[in-house]
């Protein structure tokens, strides 16, 4: 074996020295965990009162978060708001100037067109009717100017002929009054008619049912004329206005209030019976319900107005002097049925309070409406002697002074 070692490594000058791998190894794990150690301990070794600070911040800053959170939020909420203010802001203005516009008529073309109101009709299906007829346009703003104006419950029902160019003014005063409704009937009548007779021209003419207004005629809902309420036998009468309808002709609204139809004809007898008359009648001693129920009976007795003018003195003269002649009832036959004109039209076994064979003196009230010559011929009765009268079937005329006489024209009238 040789003595011979070999040789040395030497390091050059510009080589960088070796170090022990272990050693350097170990020297960088201790740093390591040197360092990890130093910065943050591990959770188990934070104490409670660290633990406590920690979720005292963390809470802190969630506050300031919210906070700044609802700062930002309230911030788009007021612009939001703001926007939405604006919005129906603008939106109010143009409803109110639309509404306004309508309620006044501002810029609407000129038409006429014909509505029909229902009887009891709201205000809602007024203003519904309106705007379907193109009379307005905002049936909300109608509803709201018809209540405040206090006019629900006052319209009229019927037929309203209405121009598109009317202020809702304008519009309510027409549907609260009679004066455009269109549904109107003109009836004629006669002279002599009885109260049944135009209880049932009226409803056939479609203005009220005859029940309504033969209920309206036996009531005193008309007793603000004088002499309606001068009647004092009210309870003795079959129709309190029997005699107060004045034969004409009339205007009536369709379905109008029987109480307002007869109105009319009885302001037509107040109006036509003057001051001269009342004067006449008053001279004669007489009231004006009894001159009404005398000339009734004078215009369903006459064949003609100047039989009227004999008929009035024959009767005159009986109820004047009837008990010293014998002739205290008057004896007409157009009384024994009343108010019905025959035999064939009252019931079975009929027997009329106001049959003048059987009382003395006037019946309790007229037993139709006369006209306006048979009230005239009733006040200036012609200037007789007579006590009886009868017609033949051709309405010829015959007058007697006795009742010999009068047996002797009932022969030659062929009544005997």
């Amino acid at each position: 074996m040789s003595d011979k070692q070999p040789p040395r490594y030497t390091r050059g000058e510009n080589e960088p020295e070796y170090t022990d791998i272990s050693s350097y190894s170990s020297t960088q794990e201790d740093r390591s965990i040197s360092s990890y150690s130093g910065n943050r301990p591990e959770p188990s070794a934070i104490s409670p009162r660290e633990a406590r600070k920690e979720r005292r911040r963390k809470n802190k800053e969630h506050r300031r978060r919210n906070r700044q959170k609802g700062k930002k939020n309230r911030r788009i909420f007021k612009l939001v708001w703001f926007v939405m203010v604006i919005f129906l802001g603008l939106a109010t203005a143009q409803y109110l100037l639309v509404g306004m516009n309508d309620m006044l008529a501002i810029g609407k073309q000129s038409v006429i067109v014909t509505v029909e109101i229902p009887k009891d009709a709201q205000t809602d299906e007024i203003a519904q009717i309106l705007e379907d007829n193109g009379v307005i346009e905002e049936p909300v703003f109608f509803k709201l100017y018809s209540f405040f104006t206090k006019s629900n419950g006052y319209y009229q029902h019927g037929t309203f002929e209405l121009k598109t160019d009317m202020d809702y003014e304008a519009i309510i005063n027409q549907l609260q009054s009679n004066a455009a409704r269109v549904d109107t009937v003109r009836i004629t009548f006669p002279e002599g008619l009885n109260v049944l007779e135009v209880a049932r021209l009226l409803e056939e003419n479609g203005v009220c049912t005859q029940a309504q207004a033969l209920e309206a005629a036996g009531s005193d809902e008309l007793d603000g004329f004088d002499l309606v309420s001068a009647i004092t036998n009210e309870s003795e009468r079959y129709y309190k206005l029997e005699g107060y309808l004045f034969p004409d002709t009339y205007d009536f609204y369709k379905d109008e209030d029987p109480v307002d139809a007869l109105s009319k004809l009885v302001r037509n007898t107040d109006r036509k019976i003057t001051d001269d008359m009342r004067e006449q009648i008053s001279a004669l001693d007489m009231t004006v319900d009894e001159v009404l129920t005398l000339a009734s009976i004078i215009e369903a007795e006459a064949a003609d107005e100047q039989d009227m003018y004999i008929i009035s003195s024959i009767l005159h003269n009986r109820l004047e002097n009837g008990v010293e002649t014998g002739t205290a009832q008057l004896g007409c036959d157009s009384t024994i049925y009343y108010p019905y004109r025959t035999a064939d039209q009252a019931p079975e076994g009929y027997t009329s309070t106001y049959n003048t064979y059987d009382i003395t003196g006037l019946p309790p009230g007229p037993i139709c409406n006369p006209s306006l010559k048979a009230i005239e011929a009733a006040i200036t009765p012609a200037d007789t002697d007579y006590y009886y009268f009868c017609h033949d079937a051709d309405g010829n005329a015959y007058y007697a002074e006795t009742s010999s006489g009068h047996q002797r024209n009932l022969e030659r009238a062929g009544l005997a």
